[in-house]
């Protein structure tokens, strides 16, 4: 096993040292999930979060503004987009979907030489590798760009005692880095480790040869790539280098892979307790016979993605990067239950505690946030587990056909099914379909995918046009039809049912059968039971889908209850159906997973609100959708912020209680006898209720009705969906208080990881109020103090915080305020003494043409032209401040008597410049001011005003 001399933590510890005592600034890893860069889907190298200083746009105020040497230990994913080893994983020894990438960083400072003798240093005299088995590579130069080889890196090696033998050049692909299509780039040089030893491996370098491997990558950053790709020498050069840390590990340990590391076997210890599978055993390709240690390294890497893209906010759902943290999911868990016979349902939470003890210490958002991240998993895994068992079905039978007619492919519209009906990811598909031996058209997938989707959006434009069942349709099914109501018990139970189609609407008539209607066609299906909810009680309507495997598929877009019918509204994706088929319903659970959050946060919150601001306070209306809960209630005044603070309180103390949530359906009146009961005043309620209680039992509170201890507790009549204890809403953020009307006021609030996501967007925005606040006086703060202003006022975050930061920024802008009040009074002092000064000393002269020493300051100019204008008539005043710094300039002048008696207005005067400096000017006579654009053209603005009176005056 491996060599504990080096066991994992010490190597980056080590690493860190070294570079710390080197005047290195230990920097935290940024989050996996990239804050105001939407060009990345993941972080996917160390230098992501330096970005700005590579570009020149870093804030003075940041913390990496004075930064010139720094050392980190990056989280990075690279499971979708550019950089994308999710395929890999598993295959060979070295690939991973996460991975910490150790690095250390120099801007301006250091260069080529220093990295290359330090690296060597780390690598040979600390970490004590062999020499002989390390090989560099330098950039061999590219003609065709006019780039010249970097033989300054070579004899830097060869400075250090590295022999020519292993001193190997390298083409653009592997020795040159580039940040993107444009921007900051420069040639590499690459550090690569012989496993094997005692041979000449300078040949398997870059061949991806899995004994001779890149551990360190040095980049020199040196250019700046242009549109026009061309390339020009930076102002100042940086070094970048980025050594993989598993990779190192490995080397260090003398393993022969890096999943035979303490890296990885704290995870397959774990994996092996959860799965009672055989012990891992690091085997490979034909020599993995069972595919066992594959489905250990895929699952173990899988982890490791899954919970730093969580904890760092890229939550699991159809979009972007949590598209990509759903596919890892359950490309996950098909591999633990087909290799290593696990359970799917609590399979990934039972081994993340193995990983919060390994990694925990390094990165303790892992511990901080494990509970959440064990119930993000657990709930994912629930809601694929329903379909995992039939979609396997389903593909074996498209597989079967498939050979049997000879194929070797399986056809782009059935691979999209898969993903449709079943949520099979397409990687997924792909890979159990390389196990059968059949091959996946991607351009066949894409285009029945955007098939579907304009399906989908033709259908969903005309939701207008879904059937809806009149008063005479509903005595037609009574009636004549004698068509049951639905029983729509089922929805209060998670899970899909089967069900049996009673009729199909089209709007006008009853049809037996689908087979006939047009593609696409809106239509209204009425079962004789169903698990979906149909729109009522502030709660929308369920989504998802009526499936016969195979055979049929029926889009659920809307659900609507008439008269005890449940009309499924939605159109046949494809097949047929016909009355009488038995089809299984599926509601999309994770969209109802937080309506039901919301649902019983609204409980929560309307309760709190009676506590606070007295009985007084009646529902008035809600709507309870996957978004957010909004809830309208009786109240004469706005809901002072010390009011809200003490609601949300409640509300977040009550849902951290974990309080049971109680159903019941009671007799109405002696439902309306418990003490502290809640409807909607004018409601017509059903007999019986159905009452909802949080924290209390129904019967016992039945059994003593009146009893005053119950309304302690949230009961409500209702019919909507909740969640089984409070704690599952996880937290409640209320976003927004309003009036909408006379004596009512409107409360929206987030709850779940809606809320977590706008309390992380509001610790991202107060940085950029850190950031202005520490911005020194000038131009710069001031523009920064607008641009945050407007962003503020936009920002959707929790109402309490938003005051907070309101009020703190209110106090920056004060102070900066006080400040430019400060610096314009002294300007003005400033600018009346200079103009003064040139006339004492010039007793004879009528006019001043000139720049005065201070800002953009247009109310010093004001109060110099003024003076003239109204103590001094007879002198002429043109004046001019600004500087680069302010980004503009101010000038305006005051054509005294003299001058006027000779012809000249300020208006002709002022407009001779206004050209130059770059803008215009206004006022009346003999007055004018202005501001322009060129501020780089203030002496020439002088010139020109001196030149055109002169001018003017034949002088």
């Amino acid at each position: 096993m491996a060599d504990t001399e080096w066991p994992a933590a010490r190597v980056r510890k080590t690493f860190f040292d070294f570079f710390n005592e080197r005047d290195h600034t230990i920097v935290p890893s940024g989050p996996v999930v990239p804050v105001n860069d939407p060009s990345l889907l993941f972080t996917n190298a160390g230098m992501n979060q330096f970005k700005p200083i590579f570009l020149g746009t870093v804030e003075k105020s940041h913390p990496f503004a004075d930064l010139k040497r720094a050392v980190d230990s990056q989280k990075v994913i690279r499971a979708g987009g550019k950089h994308n080893d999710l395929d890999d994983v598993g295959k060979d020894s070295y690939h991973h979907t996460f991975f910490e990438m150790l690095g250390n960083w120099s801007f301006g400072d250091y260069f080529k030489e220093g990295i290359i003798e330090m690296s060597w240093d780390l690598l040979t005299r600390v970490y004590g590798l062999d020499p002989t088995r390390l090989y560099v590579t330098y950039f061999e130069g590219n003609a065709e760009l006019g780039l010249e080889p970097d033989n300054e890196a070579k004899n830097f090696w060869r400075k250090i005692g590295v022999p020519d033998s292993r001193i190997l050049p390298g083409n653009m692909k592997d020795n040159f880095w580039e940040m993107g299509e444009t921007g900051p780039c420069g040639p590499c040089s690459e550090i690569h480790y012989d496993k094997i030893g005692g041979r000449d491996a300078a040949s398997l370098v870059n061949m991806d040869d899995p004994m001779v491997i890149e551990i360190w990558n040095l980049v020199f950053i040196q250019y700046d790539r242009q549109a026009d790709k061309s390339l020009k020498p930076l102002p100042a050069q940086h070094v970048d280098t980025g050594l993989g840390y598993e990779r190192l590990v490995a080397v260090l340990q003398d393993a022969p892979s890096n999943y035979a590391t303490d890296c990885w076997t704290p995870l397959f210890a774990k994996i092996q307790e959860v799965t009672g599978a055989r012990p891992y055993t690091d085997k490979y390709e034909k020599d993995d016979v069972d595919g066992i240690d594959m489905a250990y390294r895929v699952v173990a890497d899988h982890i490791r993605t899954l919970s730093f893209a969580i904890v760092d906010g890229a939550v699991p759902n159809n979009d972007g990067r949590g598209y990509v943290v759903r596919r890892v999911l359950r490309r996950g868990l098909r591999y633990g239950r087909k290799y290593l016979g696990a359970e799917i349902g609590q399979f990934f939470s039972g081994i993340l505690p193995a990983l919060v003890e390994q990694k925990g210490k390094e990165f303790p958002e892992l511990i901080k946030k494990q509970q959440d991240l064990k119930e993000i998993l657990d709930e994912e895994e629930d809601a694929f587990a329903r379909t995992l068992d039939r979609g396997e079905v389903q593909f074996e039978k498209y597989a079967a056909a498939e050979a049997k007619a000879g194929s070797q492919k399986l056809a782009g519209d059935l691979v999209w099914r898969l993903y449709d009906t079943f949520g099979f990811p397409v990687d997924l598909t792909k890979l159990m379909a390389e196990e059968r031996g059949l091959d996946i058209d991607e351009t066949e997938v894409e285009a029945a995918k955007q098939k579907a989707k304009e399906a989908s959006k033709v259908v969903k434009e005309s939701v207008q046009e879904f059937p809806k069942l009149d008063v005479h349709r509903i005595s037609e099914l009574d009636s004549q039809l004698k068509v049951a109501r639905t029983d729509d018990e089922p929805k209060f139970i998670k899970g899909d049912v089967k069900a049996k189609v009673l009729q199909i609407f089209d709007g006008n008539n009853f049809l037996k059968s689908t087979k006939d209607v047009a593609e696409k066609t809106p239509l209204g299906l009425v079962m004789d039971k169903t698990n979906f909810y149909a729109e009522s009680g502030g709660q929308v309507a369920d989504t998802g889908r009526l499936v016969i495997d195979g055979v049929t598929e029926f889009k659920v877009l809307d659900v609507q209850n008439y008269g005890g019918y449940i009309l499924h509204c939605g159109y046949v994706e494809y097949g047929a159906l016909s009355q009488g088929e038995e089809v299984i319903c599926e509601y999309e659970e994770l969209r109802r997973a937080p309506i039901r959050n919301n649902h019983s946060g609204t409980h929560v919150l309307n309760h709190s609100l009676r506590e606070v601001l007295g009985d007084d306070i009646n529902q008035k209306g809600s709507l309870v959708d996957h978004e957010k809960l909004r809830f309208d209630f009786s109240h004469k005044a706005q809901v002072k912020i010390e009011e809200l603070e003490k609601i949300e309180k409640m509300s977040n103390e009550d849902i951290r209680k974990d309080q049971q949530i109680y159903s019941k359906d009671v007799d109405l009146e002696q439902a309306r006898e418990i003490e502290g009961v809640r409807a909607v005043f004018g409601e017509t309620y059903p007999n019986p209720v159905r009452v909802v209680s949080i924290g209390m039992d129904i019967d016992t509170m039945l059994a003593e009705p009146k009893k005053p201890e119950w309304r302690q507790y949230s009961v409500e009549f209702c019919g909507g969906t909740h969640v089984e204890k409070t704690g599952l809403i996880k937290d409640l953020v209320i976003v927004e208080e309003s009036g909408i009307a006379k004596g009512i006021r409107r409360i929206i609030a987030y709850t779940g990881e809606t809320a977590h996501a706008v309390q992380r967007e509001a610790v991202e925005f107060e940085k950029r109020i850190d950031a202005v606040e520490v911005l020194p006086y000038g131009p710069e703060k001031d523009a920064q103090i607008k641009v945050v202003s407007q962003a503020l006022s936009q920002l959707v975050i929790s109402t309490l915080t938003k005051d907070r930061l309101n009020k703190r920024f209110q106090k920056v802008t004060a102070e900066h305020v006080a400040e430019q009040k400060k610096r314009q009074k002294a300007e003005v002092k400033t600018a009346l003494d200079t103009v003064a000064k040139h006339f004492e000393n010039n007793k004879d002269a009528k006019w001043f043409v000139g720049r005065l020493p201070i800002g953009a300051n247009a109310k010093a100019l004001t109060e110099v032209v003024k003076h003239y204008q109204g103590k001094d008539k007879e002198k002429s005043v043109y004046l001019f401040g600004g500087s680069k710094e302010d980004g503009a300039i101010v000038h305006g002048v005051f054509v005294g008597s003299h001058l006027s008696s000779q012809g000249v207005t300020a208006e002709q005067w002022a407009g001779s410049v206004s050209e130059v400096v770059g803008g215009r000017s206004g006022g009346k006579e003999p007055s004018r001011q202005g501001q322009g654009t060129k501020p780089e053209a203030i002496d020439e603005g002088v010139e020109t005003a001196t030149k055109w009176l002169s001018e003017k005056l034949k002088l």
